[in-house]
């Protein structure tokens, strides 16, 4: 067996701690990369916490030519850092956690985190660089699009359309068939029964939006 790749989290705040045990449970499973340190702007970000790893440089001088992992959830930002390391030669590596369900016929893009609990199903598309925390979910034949990150609990039912850059909160649920623009954020606890177009912001059960972001 080859010696595990050495891994590089961009973000050390409580997401990266996070990831950083994603990791250590997957390479325990057999994933084939060991978490080297995280970088951060703020090379103070681990004071306070003992996890064995440091921060090695900021994000902003190190040359993110590495295999690296985006630990960072606002959308904007995501898709800023993977720009810069896919410009500069880098690789994004994707994190399935072990208690993941990701059906054969799904497909997962570069650079996401699937965290614990998450099922991803049938015909699925996660695209790059995606977000899936901790027990949400991702339905036959819908697609989540690059840079999107859905917190705890977000439902994403069978053939729901989302473009790049979304955002949920926790117990977001989208109902089956319905497409949400790019850029759009979803309030926690909030039910989208409707379509909603490029940056929505959409609250409530049944949810109500209006059109409030724009692209980066």
């Amino acid at each position: 067996m080859s010696d595990p790749s050495d891994l590089f989290i961009l973000g050390a705040g409580g997401f990266g701690r996070e990831v950083l045990q994603h990791a250590r449970e997957a390479s325990a499973q057999g994933w084939p990369y060991v978490v080297k340190g995280f970088l951060d702007d703020d090379l103070d970000a681990l004071s306070g916490f003992s996890v064995g790893v440091s921060v090695l440089n900021r994000i902003s001088d190190e040359h993110l030519s590495g295999d690296v992992v985006i630990a960072i959830g606002e959308p904007a930002i995501r898709r800023a850092l993977r720009e810069r390391v896919e410009a500069q030669g880098g690789r994004l590596i994707s994190i399935v956690h072990p208690s993941a369900h990701v059906v054969p016929s799904a497909t997962v893009g570069a650079g996401s985190i699937v965290g614990p609990g998450v099922y991803i199903g049938v015909d699925s598309s996660v695209e790059a660089n995606v977000v899936l925390n901790v027990y949400s979910s991702v339905g036959h034949d819908a697609k989540v699009g690059s840079d999107s990150v859905l917190s705890s609990y977000t439902a994403v039912t069978g053939g729901v359309m989302m473009g790049a850059g979304c955002f949920t909160g926790t117990h977001a649920t989208i109902a089956p068939g319905v497409s949400i623009g790019a850029w759009s954020k979803i309030a926690a606890g909030s039910v989208v029964t409707r379509q909603a177009p490029d940056g929505s912001l959409l609250m409530g059960n049944p949810a109500k939006g209006r059109v409030l972001f724009r692209a980066p």
